[in-house]
């Protein structure tokens, strides 16, 4: 385990965007049988010029986000409350045992299940005047994964590292004054984009991708923050510039 390890960092120091590092930290965890991961800020990140939002990065189902974020859970989360209390990973099933939660936050967690998220985990990132985490989890309910005390702390040493490279990342994006050589959007924040570059309107996109108007909304909101845009035709110019999205 403390080679794949070493590996990991070994593999990270090249890196020179976030998607590269994602692609890694998804091998990396795909071993511990982890296959998704949801990166979250969770406060303002002012040293990086990026703000606060669950799910910054993340392969979580698509279905699922459209439904967290239909119904604010974002904003009682019982994992995320859990884990402004913690320093080290924690799995959710420990958390039920030591949390008292509430009605909604249980209605959460059980639908976070039936979207075939299991066996969860929550490493709490902490830093000067900000806080991040990592959700992972298996779409596997059963032996997938053997999570003990040696299997928290590889998690805690591998999501510490992908935030330290991570905000590496970012400050360089920063420095070089938003050339944003180091952005990174999802398979899916590119094709909404690229929808959205062609005229269509949301419910378009929704219709043509499967997914829901809200999602389609979920999606921009992620797009506007990581071009710090406030609006479609800004941001649509900056991709098409960036060579993010091609029309």
């Amino acid at each position: 385990m403390s080679i794949s390890f070493r590996g990991f960092v070994e593999s990270t120091a090249s890196v020179s965007t976030a998607e590269e590092l994602v692609n890694i930290f998804l091998k990396e965890i795909a071993k511990l049988g982890y296959d998704r991961m949801a990166f979250c800020l969770l406060s303002n990140h002012n040293n990086l010029g990026l703000k606060a939002g669950v799910g910054y990065i993340n392969n979580y189902p698509d279905d699922w986000l459209s439904h967290y974020f239909e119904n604010d859970f974002d904003r009682f989360d019982p994992v995320l409350t859990y884990g402004r209390q913690n320093l080290g990973t924690f799995s959710w099933d420990e958390m039920e045992g030591k949390m008292s939660m509430t009605k909604k936050q249980k209605v959460c967690l059980n639908l976070g299940s039936e979207a075939k998220l299991f066996n969860g985990t929550f490493t709490p990132l902490w830093g000067p005047h900000r806080f991040a985490g990592v959700s992972l989890a298996s779409t596997e309910k059963t032996d997938a994964c053997h999570y003990d005390a040696k299997t928290r702390d590889i998690i805690t040493a591998y999501c510490n590292h992908f935030y330290l490279v991570f905000q590496r990342l970012q400050q360089v994006t920063k420095i070089k004054n938003e050339e944003y050589d180091n952005l990174f959007l999802s398979f899916l924040e590119k094709e909404v984009l690229t929808w959205a570059a062609q005229g269509k309107s949301d419910n378009d996109i929704a219709d043509i991708m499967t997914i829901s108007s809200f999602t389609v909304n979920y999606h921009f909101r992620n797009i506007f923050k990581k071009l710090k845009s406030n609006n479609r035709i800004v941001a649509i110019s900056k991709a098409i510039s960036l060579g993010l999205i091609h029309t």
